[in-house]
């Protein structure tokens, strides 16, 4: 039996408990329109249970590396056979069959990802819902599936937490820095040892989003810490500074790919904001007006070659802010077409850090 429904009849978390209570084997399909156009998430049951997410994007890929699981050198490898040997197979897949990550570190990471994208999805506000039972099984999933209940009531506790939270803090993208009182009692206070890892890595001039990436630990616990820090007038964000980093623009459809640039980035003390879209990228441009875009060429909705010439051709504050494109393809011809776009110059993928960070300072530093 099929049915479906909308957020205003079902919230999200009903429709889960009515999946798990009827014991329904296919796909919750979750679709909400943001400001960069309609977004699907799929989630996968088996007799009532989660066996898999489908972000629409190679997230299970980042949360590998994000988790230490595999190294860039394995990534590199990876996206190069996606690119030649193996088309059309997934990341995760193809690391698999190299054997670079077991069976048990993906069981884990694929666990990770259901929790994630449940949490996020009970926070959607504008969404349809509906129940494929016929829907095939398109990514990676768990032989043994997961009870919705324990994720729902962790996913609850997280969303709750983070509204208390955001009263606080208002987005990832501040940056905090330790008060006078703070340091004065840094070596009277007396924290948990998480506790004492995100307040060491408060300098002053990293950002929270960074911060959470270089501690790789979860957001809503890194989050409440500094929320705990604040209130305690150890740590403050600053009211009226303006953020004055120069911003980096990252636009890729991979979410691995955007993972391993933010990585590759993490120290460079540059603000980073992504896209996954060319519609998403042009909207950021525009409303961030960012100091270099990094842009992949091949496009959910368009190529990068046509993303450049509009942000070339349509926005004045963005005619002469460097742009390099991201390409899988080396041949001479490829690399003339960006250029010819408006692009300042081509990095074939996979590039190692060292040359993604060159040439980023390259453009930024002069």
């Amino acid at each position: 039996m099929a049915f479906t429904g909308s957020i205003k009849g079902w919230s999200i978390t009903e429709m889960l408990q009515l999946i798990r209570t009827m014991r329904k084997t296919g796909a919750m399909v979750v679709q909400s329109a943001t400001d960069y156009g309609d977004r699907k998430q799929v989630v996968y049951f088996r007799n009532g249970m989660v066996i898999a997410v489908d972000t629409g994007s190679e997230d299970l890929g980042a949360i590998l590396l994000e988790e230490n699981y595999i190294n860039r050198a394995d990534l590199d490898e990876a996206i190069r056979l996606q690119k030649t040997n193996l088309k059309g197979k997934r990341i995760e897949q193809i690391l698999a069959a190299m054997k670079k990550v077991d069976a048990p570190r993906l069981v884990r990471a694929i666990r990770i990802q259901i929790e994630r994208v449940i949490t996020m999805l009970l926070q959607e506000k504008n969404a349809k819902v509906s129940f494929d039972p016929e829907a095939p099984l398109r990514v990676q999933a768990l032989s043994n599936g997961v009870d919705v209940q324990n994720i729902l009531m962790n996913a609850a506790v997280k969303v709750d937490e983070l509204k208390l939270v955001r009263e606080t803090i208002p987005n990832t993208s501040v940056v905090p820095r330790r008060t006078k009182r703070g340091d004065d009692n840094l070596k009277e206070i007396a924290l948990k040892l998480d506790e004492w890892k995100v307040f060491l890595a408060l300098d002053g001039k990293t950002d929270i989003k960074t911060i959470i990436m270089k501690l790789k630990m979860d957001d809503v616990l890194v989050l409440k810490a500094i929320a705990f820090f604040i209130e305690e007038k150890w740590v403050e964000i600053p009211q009226s500074e303006e953020d004055t980093r120069k911003k980096i623009l990252i636009v890729d459809d991979s979410a691995v790919i955007r993972k391993s640039i933010e990585m590759a980035l993490s120290d460079t003390g540059y603000g980073l904001i992504s896209a996954a879209t060319g519609e998403a990228a042009i909207k950021l441009a525009d409303e961030q007006n960012p100091d270099l875009i990094l842009l992949d060429v091949m496009l959910p909705d368009t190529t990068g070659l046509k993303v450049c010439k509009t942000l070339r051709a349509d926005f004045e504050a963005l005619k002469n802010i460097p742009i390099i494109m991201l390409s899988a393809k080396d041949a001479e011809i490829d690399k003339n077409l960006g250029l010819h776009a408006g692009a300042n110059d081509y990095i074939t993928k996979p590039f190692k850090d060292g040359q993604l960070v060159e040439i980023v300072h390259k453009y930024l530093k002069n």
